[in-house]
């Protein structure tokens, strides 16, 4: 990582894209930053939709006496466990 000091004296990270093609290497380490935000967030979608999925298949395993005592019926989580995982 190099360290640059601009004009008014306080220091400036120049990314590695930068530092070998200037503007447009600022360009690219931007461009850098928005996709490993992008695929960050992408990861937590994923880890969402899995979990959502292994929470509805896991209802089929709830006794009909614990549903009983939450207010639920079968039916209920045959629809909760009939929508697809991206669905709340």
């Amino acid at each position: 990582m190099a360290e640059c000091i601009d004009t008014i004296g306080r220091g400036v990270y120049l990314g590695p894209a930068e530092r070998l093609f200037g503007s447009l290497g600022r360009a690219m380490d931007k461009a850098g930053i928005a996709i490993a935000a992008g695929a960050g967030a992408m990861v937590v979608s994923l880890l969402e939709y899995q979990r959502r999925a292994e929470e509805r298949a896991a209802l089929h395993a709830v006794s009909d006496e614990l549903l009983k005592d939450v207010g639920l019926t079968r039916a209920d989580i045959a629809a909760e466990a009939g929508k697809p995982f991206w669905l709340r």
